[in-house]
């Protein structure tokens, strides 16, 4: 009988600890994945990424940015007609999540089709960090 309790309190210290270390996805279920792009190595010409994803229930759309750039990224996020639909957010902290669009500032029903715009806040030159990365939640 003492094996059984100490067995059983044993199991379930372990599973209140992988509970809360388990996954960082705040809403599971949510559509996520890495995404990772190269700026122009010189200049600040925006570029515009060509994966279009759509909107899911959640209505909102947010990037956790991992891979810093030298400078500032500044990303935000266009319709299937090219125009940029969300003002800028500009991004400069490693492993912050920063919110791009949501549903009521601006338009972001969900089934609304969007991609990526991004660009350096500041001129980049050769010798500078272009690449940048993270996790983008839709």
């Amino acid at each position: 009988m003492f094996k059984a309790r100490a067995v059983f309190t044993t199991l379930a210290a372990v599973t209140s600890i992988l509970a809360l270390t388990g996954s960082a996805q705040a809403d599971p279920g949510r559509p996520n994945n890495p995404i990772n792009g190269t700026l122009p190595a010189v200049g600040k010409d925006i570029v515009q990424y060509s994966t279009y994803r759509t909107v899911s229930k959640w209505e909102e759309v947010d990037f956790r940015y991992e891979d810093l750039i030298s400078h500032y990224l500044r990303m935000g996020l266009r319709d299937t007609s090219g125009w940029q639909f969300t003002p800028t957010t500009t991004m400069g902290t490693r492993n912050s999540t920063y919110t791009i669009a949501t549903n009521g500032p601006v338009s972001l029903p969900q089934g609304k089709r969007f991609a990526i715009n991004a660009r350096s806040n500041g001129w980049m030159l050769v010798s500078q960090d272009n690449w940048w990365g993270g996790q983008l939640y839709w």
